[in-house]
């Protein structure tokens, strides 16, 4: 029974994607149309959702694609919203022009482990620049194959970025293998460091017991 209920979802599934093909297809050439952008949409139905390639000019390619891939972000997320306010709630889509994506994840690994590298030789915490979810995902995958590192991802919204460190910091910069920070009464000889008290314990008041 429970594989008949499984089987049931998954043919739901695949329902509701099939039908959210036209309604992408038509949102993607009606958008890029009053852009100007004459292009094929080529739309797959994979496992993990929507895959649509956006087959246009070299030049045009470009510009759909914009610096680290933020125009094509940003359409993408245009196209999930259009999707949502259609009915189609949960969906997954990825838009790409000439593998982009593929290209983009590969120089993301690399650039990944060049920087674990580096944190592991300095013990330093490394902060990349903002990205999309989707890159920041690429990158907290590549650094779980490094021994030695942590990443966490911080900031909000658009400056939300990922943050490489070492295993002996946290994320709070404190060292998990230091000697803590000397607070004022372990500096040494000084008013914190006169050793004990000759007269002999204070007394105690209601003051010091609330303290």
């Amino acid at each position: 029974m429970a594989d008949t209920n499984q089987n049931t979802s998954a043919d739901s599934s695949d329902e509701r994607y099939v039908k959210a093909v036209p309604v992408v297809r038509s949102f993607l050439e009606s958008v890029l149309g009053l852009l100007g952008v004459e292009v094929e949409v080529d739309i797959d139905i994979e496992e993990d959702g929507l895959h649509c390639d956006l087959n246009t000019t070299e030049e045009d390619g470009g510009l759909l694609i914009g610096r680290h891939g933020a125009t094509l972000d940003s359409l993408q997320y245009l196209t999930l919203r259009v999707l949502q306010a259609e009915g189609f709630e949960r969906m997954r889509i990825t838009l790409d022009v000439g593998g982009y994506r593929t290209r983009r994840e590969r120089t993301l690994r690399e650039l990944a482990h060049g920087v674990g590298a580096k944190v592991l030789d300095s013990g330093r915490p490394y902060h990349f620049d903002p990205m999309s979810a989707m890159e920041r995902r690429v990158l907290h995958m590549a650094l779980m194959e490094v021994n030695g590192l942590h990443t966490e991802s911080e900031g909000e919204g658009r400056y939300r970025h990922v943050v490489v460190f070492p295993d002996h910091i946290t994320s709070k910069g404190k060292s998990g293998g230091r000697s803590p920070a000397k607070g004022k009464g372990s500096k040494g000889p000084g008013k914190g460091g006169k050793g004990p008290n000759k007269k002999g314990p204070a007394k105690s008041s209601p003051k010091n017991a609330r303290a």
